[in-house]
């Protein structure tokens, strides 16, 4: 009989951090796993959820969809079965009964997920729900050690038949676009990148106040293009001591990395100033570094790429104006080469790993094979 699953009640709590501690054992770092507190509050949360299935009178498996309404985005995470009962398709029917209900809700025009490459089955377990490859985020530091995430992402019926035509993107980019381009109206033009010349830096003042932040990012960016970053929040100021430029990001020390989703007067400002932007965030425990930017922002994907920031996925669709939906790019700057041997990242994914270490040699590897950066 196939699984069935219903919507989590408090009461389900206790049961949930057993499932999670006998899936992930006792050293699982995530709050949604560990912390009953979080776990009641986001059962509770209108923006979360929360669905079980129960068997012999306890609760054998889990999964949490959250909803972004203002950008019309989903996403999935925390799966978990029971090893007792894995193996029946479970996971499976998890996956499409919580995409199925947010995509039918009226709230979502995508739902995405990501998939570690410890092993294939969560990834294909998404495939098979119909979820397409969006590419892969190399050398993210996640609880103090580096992994390789696959980034995948599912849309509402006659979403992607509205992607807004791109005229010209950086050639860096094709094989990435060529992986993504159904349903793309008109393919674009893969021209030359353009050459940026970097500015010369100078000291950034760092403002760690999140509430402070958030309040400041939301009364000076106005415009829904210059802060769309999905799911995420901002606690972390960079103001140039010249007041050229303010850059917003979302700091993670403990993991290792810093999202940038908003600069002031513009993004093209801060553009010839990324070189100390990067070692700024290196010397706060941040080597990684990401972004998102839509895909027909040539001159910006030009400077980021010149800067060594590298494209690792191509969402399509994933922002609506008006009557269409844009494109956006993950770039992302991380100072480790590229490896992934031993990482089980299925087929799927193939276009994505070879144009990742194909444009990662060519940007910092000189001709005698010698790393430079």
């Amino acid at each position: 009989m196939a699984p069935e699953f219903e919507p989590a009640r408090l009461d389900d709590v206790d049961d949930l951090l057993r499932l999670y501690r006998r899936a992930h054992g006792a050293n699982y770092p995530i709050a949604m796993g560990t912390d009953p507190d979080v776990m009641a509050a986001e059962i509770e949360a209108a923006h979360t959820t929360w669905l079980v299935w129960r068997g012999d009178g306890r609760v054998v498996a889990s999964i949490t969809g959250h909803v972004e309404s203002a950008d019309r985005l989903g996403k999935i995470a925390g799966l978990v079965v029971d090893p007792d009962v894995q193996g029946g398709g479970i996971a499976h029917r998890a996956v499409g009964q919580i995409t199925g209900r947010m995509l039918a809700s009226g709230e979502v025009d995508s739902v995405y997920g990501t998939a570690r490459t410890i092993h294939l089955a969560p990834q294909r377990v998404c495939l098979r729900n119909g979820f397409h490859p969006l590419g892969l985020v190399p050398n993210l530091f996640k609880h103090a050690k580096r992994e390789t995430m696959t980034l995948l992402a599912k849309h509402r019926d006659g979403v992607l038949e509205q992607r807004a035509q791109v005229h010209k993107v950086p050639r860096s980019l094709e094989k990435l676009v060529m992986a993504t381009h159904a349903k793309m109206p008109v393919l674009p033009e893969f021209v030359e990148d353009t050459a940026f010349t970097a500015a010369e830096s100078s000291r950034l003042e760092v403002v760690e106040a999140p509430q402070f932040v958030q309040r400041h990012f939301e009364h000076t960016i106005n415009d829904p293009a210059r802060r769309f970053y999905p799911l995420h929040r901002p606690n972390v100021l960079l103001a140039d001591e010249r007041g050229e430029y303010q850059i917003y990001g979302h700091l993670n020390r403990h993991d290792g990395y810093c999202t940038i989703f908003g600069a002031t007067p513009s993004p093209q400002a801060l553009l010839p100033h990324l070189g100390g932007v990067i070692d700024t965030l290196a010397g706060l425990g941040a080597p990684h570094v990401e972004t998102l930017v839509p895909l027909h922002e040539f001159d910006e994907l030009s400077a980021l790429l010149a800067f060594g920031f590298l494209p690792v996925a191509l969402y399509p669709a994933m922002r609506k104006d008006g009557d269409v939906y844009h494109d956006y790019v993950v770039m992302v700057h991380t100072p480790q080469p590229p490896d992934f041997r031993g990482l089980a990242i299925d087929e799927a994914f193939r276009p994505f790993t070879e144009q990742y270490i194909e444009l990662w040699t060519q940007k910092f590897l000189n001709t005698n094979g010698v790393y430079w950066s």
